[in-house]
């Protein structure tokens, strides 16, 4: 009688591999497994001890050569995937990985980062490795793909805070809460412009001119159309309701921020 558990333990080895033991103790023994999922067939309880190993670091060569080594010591093995991958045809670069392991595909250790080990109960510990130098230098193998993860999620996390830092402090991704059907549009530091068959509603934006004179440039086929611009001060310096079809001239001295209310508006606009 076969029974099939769905059960997944990311990276937590030692919740895997005590978790087996205790589908042994119980009478189950692993016979195969798949991306979410154990099969286990019955047996006499605590008649089998598990181990899991992380092989992730070691290339398709030296992985099944280590599995061939277990097996060769009387130890039933059973390669396991680390994360949930469904995909086909992936590689995936592994900076922290020994040389011949950092390019890894699902022809090679792609989805095969783990050994589920298998031994008789002798009544002993089961443990792979039992020197003290092996076990710091495994333990350091387990580390690095988490040490390298968790740097990269702090690196991300910087860059993204940077921009939003920089985006506040120069304002320099327009707010909108506008209907826009139809829009290309295009947004710098010193500059704005738009086309689209449908504008509907606010938005508003912080530019910094390269020079001392504002274009805006407006077309209008249908609809409404009104552009304010205040200065760094908040002072008014160009307010212009129901525009038509028409261009204007400003004159600035520095940052100035931009708010367009558009009423069922066709047409663009243009602010450099």
């Amino acid at each position: 009688m076969t029974k099939k558990y769905y059960r997944f333990f990311w990276g937590f080895l030692k919740k895997q591999e005590k978790w087996l033991n205790e589908m042994a103790d119980k009478g189950f023994r692993l016979t195969r497994t798949g991306r979410a999922w154990y099969e286990f067939e019955e047996c006499d309880p605590k008649k089998y001890r598990y181990a899991v190993e992380f092989v992730g670091e070691k290339s398709k060569q030296n992985a099944k050569e280590y599995a061939e080594f277990l097996e060769d010591c009387g130890y039933k093995v059973i390669f396991k995937n680390l994360n949930l991958d469904y995909s086909v045809g992936k590689a995936i670069f592994r900076p922290w990985a020994e040389k011949g392991g950092k390019i890894a595909t699902t022809a090679g250790t792609f989805n095969k980062e783990l050994l589920l080990v298998e031994k008789e109960n002798d009544g002993k510990e089961f443990e792979l490795h039992t020197t003290e130098d092996d076990i710091k230098e495994y333990r350091k193998t387990v580390r690095k793909p988490w040490i390298f993860f968790a740097v990269t999620v702090v690196v991300t996390l910087l860059i993204c805070f940077g921009a939003i830092f920089i985006a506040k402090e120069f304002n320099c991704v327009s707010t909108r809460s506008a209907l826009r059907v139809g829009y290309v549009g295009s947004e710098t530091l010193d500059a704005w412009s738009g086309r689209y068959t449908l504008l509907d509603g606010i938005m508003e934006k912080s530019i910094y001119p390269n020079s001392d004179i504002l274009r805006i440039d407006v077309e209008t086929n249908s609809g409404a159309i009104s552009i304010e611009i205040r200065d760094n001060d908040d002072k008014i310096i160009f307010d212009e309701q129901n525009m038509e079809t028409s261009y204007f001239d400003v004159g600035v001295s520095g940052k100035v921020n931009v708010r367009i209310k558009a009423d069922n508006h066709k047409g663009s606009f243009s602010i450099e």
